[in-house]
């Protein structure tokens, strides 16, 4: 195993976080209800990712052209974080470069942080959506 793996896990372990090592030597764990996953790149070995995957389904071509401005006012807004569609789904990342990745340490917090900040404006920018087109439905309906 890597030996800034082996940092990385004894950090979480100290922190209170239980982890799962993937095949991949993906670094999997939760937080406040959350699943993240610390991802590596073999072929790239500064860099690396922290993902929070899966946190949205898209239902309707409607809901995913709404998702995508959402996603884009975030990705103006918030520092680090990524957000996009993968298949129907809503997924959020902060990639980062370090000379090694044990620096993750350092910025991990704020990275889940920032994560699920972004997380937050986009579920209450999307129900607040939701809820307009609703009652603009009911409106149209009376």
């Amino acid at each position: 195993m890597d030996a800034n793996v082996q940092t990385l896990l004894d950090h979480f372990e100290s922190e209170g976080f239980r982890t799962e090592l993937d095949s991949d030597g993906d670094i999997r764990f939760k937080c406040e209800g959350l699943g993240f996953v610390l991802c590596f790149d073999a072929k790239d070995p500064g860099f690396g990712k922290l993902v929070l995957a899966n946190v949205w389904e898209i239902e309707t071509p409607a809901e995913l052209q709404l998702a995508l401005a959402v996603l884009d006012n975030i990705n103006r807004k918030v520092k680090v974080v990524k957000g996009h569609t993968q298949r129907d789904q809503v997924w959020f990342t902060v990639e980062l470069w370090f000379d090694q990745q044990a620096r993750w340490t350092e910025y991990l917090r704020r990275a889940i942080r920032g994560l699920g900040h972004a997380l937050t404006m986009f579920a209450a920018q999307m129900q607040e959506a939701n809820a307009a087109s609703r009652a603009a439905v009911a409106k149209r309906a009376n």
